[in-house]
């Protein structure tokens, strides 16, 4: 008899267990928003005993065109239809459709405020002091106003602290996100006789990168597929204008191990859109034209490892289609951008570049017919392989932005 409670013990501990695992990893595996295409369903992961339940079902349409249409329904995932492993929300919608992108452009964006990317010391009459050091101020910060004034630009912002004439001004700033006001006085430098403040700050970057899609629905743009951080700070640079041009390639330095290479371009001063957006998931605008090949985009659960192709711009050719594989998928991950390792198999594109470079950030990843990604990432160790992130993804951020400005724009185009 106690032969058989210890077996009985056994057997129901192991029990427990292959519950408990199923349950890790069916939170880890199964994301916790999920799209599917209408008249479709989610298919679980082969896990034993898994099934849906529906619980709360919302209607909705999407803002961007009234016939993109999509119902959002509270699902809960449970073990042998007992055991509640998670809950999450599918949303079914209509197929959507994007202009591919391929083409490198050239970027110039304002900033929201001016970003402190240095903090130096000023000489005075008393000796070397650190202002913004003294107020508080740390390097990262976006000063947006002084006294209630509104900061346009770095040389705005010298012209208000140097008239200060040290008295003492209240400056508001964003960190981490957080609006803060800091008391702050400038200080006569013995050499100059003139008021320093001891601030290095940033107001506009530029650079290349490669146009994903075009989205017909509101005539937006995506692109990089994530932020432009300032190169000091490696904060992402707080948008309050910008535009897209187009570029020329003209050369490039090859990627090789231990060292990402790099397109060079020339701007054509040509402005093809406006810069709205710059987030985890990419840059983001109204976009005045968008000629080229239209496709589906996938779903996330439609990407499948194996081959693939990337259209990207390398030299004066332009944009052409290169062979890749997706070596890993990480549907339920974390990362804003890095939801695939993707391998540059293409000999072409090895040769002229050695793999990923900079500048093809954004180069849309076609699989199936389909746009199923965008590069994001080189591995500087191993430049032929690198992350990607699910065109889903670039498409949701796309879809966010308004239909309003469109006529405007197109009337200054």
């Amino acid at each position: 008899m106690q032969n058989v409670l210890k077996l009985l013990t056994v057997i129901s501990s192991l029990f427990c267990v292959l519950i408990y695992a199923v349950i890790i990893i069916g939170n880890y595996i199964i994301p916790d928003n999920i799209t599917v295409i209408e008249d479709s369903d989610y298919e679980l992961p082969e896990l034993l005993g898994l099934s849906l339940y529906d619980t709360e079902e919302e209607n909705s349409v999407t803002a961007v065109q009234e016939t993109v249409s999509s119902s959002k329904n509270e699902t809960e995932i449970k073990l042998l239809s007992i055991i509640p492993v998670k809950s999450t929300v599918i949303t079914s919608t209509s197929r959507q459709y994007v202009v591919l992108g391929g083409e490198v452009f050239g970027i110039k964006l304002y900033t929201d405020g001016v970003i402190v990317v240095d903090i130096d010391s000023v000489s005075t009459a008393d000796g070397e002091k650190s202002l913004g050091e003294i107020a508080g101020i740390k390097v990262g910060d976006i000063i947006k106003s002084i006294d209630g004034t509104e900061i346009m630009s770095s040389t705005h912002l010298s012209q208000i602290l140097q008239s200060s004439n040290g008295k003492t001004i209240e400056i508001t700033l964003t960190r981490n996100n957080k609006t803060m006001k800091i008391k702050f006085n400038t200080m006569k430098e013995a050499d100059s006789n003139t008021y320093k403040a001891g601030l290095w700050v940033r107001d506009s970057t530029a650079g290349l990168g490669t146009i994903t899609f075009f989205n017909p629905t509101n005539s937006t743009f995506a692109g990089l597929g994530h932020p432009v951080y300032d190169t000091d700070t490696n904060e992402i640079m707080p948008v309050k204008s910008g535009t897209i041009e187009s570029a020329v390639v003209s050369g490039l330095y090859k990627s090789s191990y231990g060292k990402a290479g790099e397109l060079c371009g020339i701007m054509s001063g040509n402005t093809i859109g406006e810069l709205c957006l710059n987030t985890e998931t990419g840059i983001y605008g109204y976009s005045y034209s968008n000629d080229g090949t239209t496709v589906p985009v996938a779903l996330k659960q439609e990407v499948e490892t194996g081959y693939a192709q990337i259209i990207c711009t390398v030299d004066s050719d332009g944009p052409k289609y290169y062979d890749i594989e997706i070596t890993r998928i990480y549907t339920g991950s974390s990362s804003s951008n890095r939801d695939m390792i993707i391998k540059i198999t293409d000999e072409e594109l090895l040769e002229k570049t050695g793999g990923i470079v900079q500048g093809m950030s954004g180069s849309p990843i076609v699989q199936n017919g389909m746009l199923v990604g965008a590069v994001t990432h080189v591995f500087v160790n191993n430049p032929k392989q690198g992350y990607a992130i699910f065109a889903e993804k670039m498409l949701e951020t796309s879809n966010s932005l308004e239909n309003e400005s469109v006529s405007a724009l197109a009337a200054a185009s």
